[in-house]
């Protein structure tokens, strides 16, 4: 059967075919790199990596030039157990959104996203309201380490995407 399928394909594409499936490959691996940017550019990117304390603490994430343009955020737990109380989003012109209850996080949970406001100025920094669930001692005998955090942004669809979404 599989001698069958080679005859019949080398029928079909015959010798002068063969440069056309040459072109398309060609094509093809042209346009990909255009398509992964695209997905790349709608993924969650690491903004900071925080530890988080036995104790309530209030830790302050400031955003460089590059990580402003963001759509959302959101935080995900790479150890221990965070109960997360408070979210903060400070913008440039002023604006801030404040998130409560955002519940507890175990290793490999993530927050929900949370969606930056829409103003007129950009994201300058987060505050974040949390303590890790445990105690010294415990984390001492290995029972409870301390909370890690990793705070996770997503950007906005620049004016090109947006517009090719329409279409």
């Amino acid at each position: 059967m599989l001698s069958s399928f080679k005859h019949h394909l080398s029928r079909v594409i015959g010798s002068k075919p063969l440069p056309l499936l040459g072109s398309f490959l060609m094509g093809l691996v042209l346009l990909t790199p255009l398509t992964a940017n695209r997905v790349l550019a709608s993924e969650w990117r690491e903004l900071a990596q925080k530890t988080v304390d036995y104790k309530a603490e209030v830790d302050k994430v400031k955003l460089g030039r590059k990580e402003q343009n963001l759509a959302s955020i959101k935080l995900r737990c790479d150890q221990g157990t965070v109960n997360l109380k408070q979210i903060e989003l400070f913008m440039s012109d002023g604006e801030s959104k404040k998130v409560d209850n955002l519940g507890v996080l175990t290793k490999g949970l993530s927050s929900r996203a949370i969606t930056v406001p829409k103003s007129e100025g950009h994201l300058e920094r987060i505050e974040l309201a949390y303590d890790s669930v445990g105690s010294q001692a415990l984390g001492l005998a290995g029972v409870a380490k301390k909370g890690k955090i990793t705070v996770l942004g997503k950007e906005k669809a620049s004016d090109k995407e947006q517009a090719s979404d329409k279409d």
